[in-house]
């Protein structure tokens, strides 16, 4: 009874591990999408009569082992709404790596690349922030979504020379992503 016992339980483990692998592989696809938008909150300003400067950094990754992300559109708009950053006009800007901007908008599978605010962005005044990034994204086929995070950043800067010392804070910023095309 005992070794008849042992082999069912030996057989339901052993069924059970085929069936838990399905429900995994259909949510991974159910995660997948052909496109997508996502926003960010940011800063970019100066305080401190220019002794301090805010800045955002937003980090790009492309999770999908095979598909290739394309970055189609990339706007930043300031507190009022207002469009301060667009990609169909100024192009996307360079990645701090090099992986991307105007001359290339693809992002391949597994690679990341990183943005920094104050590179492409003019310093703002208090009336016109935070900002807001909104990244539209699409693949050929479809792709685990582009996941963007960020941090907001403020450092030591010497407002006669511009010059950029010790960080003094980083604070993570939320993205949230609307997905398109899922079938």
């Amino acid at each position: 009874m005992l070794k008849t016992n042992a082999y069912i339980c030996f057989a339901a483990i052993f069924l059970l591990s085929f069936v838990g692998a399905a429900p995994a592989d259909a949510n991974q696809e159910s995660l997948k999408a052909r496109g997508g938008q996502v926003s960010c909150g940011g800063n970019n300003f100066l305080r401190v009569n220019g002794t301090e400067q805010q800045t955002t950094l937003w980090v790009l990754h492309n999770f999908d082992p095979t598909e290739p992300i394309i970055i189609n559109e990339w706007k930043v708009f300031n507190a009022t709404g207002a469009i301060i950053y667009d990609s169909a006009v100024s192009g996307l800007p360079a990645s701090n790596n090099g992986l991307i901007g105007s001359a290339n908008n693809t992002l391949n599978p597994h690679q990341t690349a990183s943005f920094d605010s104050d590179v492409f962005l003019d310093f703002l005044d208090q009336n016109v922030r935070p900002i807001q990034l909104v990244v539209a994204w699409s693949s050929a086929r479809r792709a685990f979504p582009l996941n963007v995070g960020g941090a907001i950043r403020a450092r030591e800067r010497n407002p006669a020379t511009g010059a950029i010392g010790a960080e003094r804070m980083r604070s993570g910023i939320a993205c949230e992503s609307i997905l398109r095309d899922r079938d």
